[in-house]
């Protein structure tokens, strides 16, 4: 495997794997919460609004991760839908097995 899209998988595996933390302890499906961006920028500190019942849809499917826009790489994961406040990536190839294989929900 190529080590950037496994470096970059497991990297926006540990952030959503900090949101599910953080959606553990959400109040309710309509309510938005902060969410850190899932992207494979190692020093990226940015957030986003999520509600609980947007962020269960992306989780439905392991290699989707929440990015804030601009943050994704047409090499390793495609653009799936877009809102005013992120955009959902799917990982493609190699990179996405590696996804699901980390995936927490699995």
């Amino acid at each position: 495997m190529d080590s950037r899209a496994e470096r970059a998988a497991r990297n926006e595996s540990l952030f959503r794997e900090v949101n599910e933390r953080i959606t553990e302890t959400s109040l309710g499906s309509t309510e938005s919460s902060r969410a850190v961006c899932e992207c494979q920028i190692t020093d990226c500190l940015e957030t986003l609004e999520v509600t609980l019942e947007e962020y269960e849809v992306v989780r439905k499917e392991g290699d989707r991760f929440i990015l804030v826009e601009g943050h994704d790489d047409p090499e390793i994961e495609r653009v799936v839908d877009r809102t005013d406040r992120f955009i959902v990536v799917e990982k493609i190839g190699e990179a996405g097995q590696v996804a699901r294989d980390l995936d927490p929900r699995s």
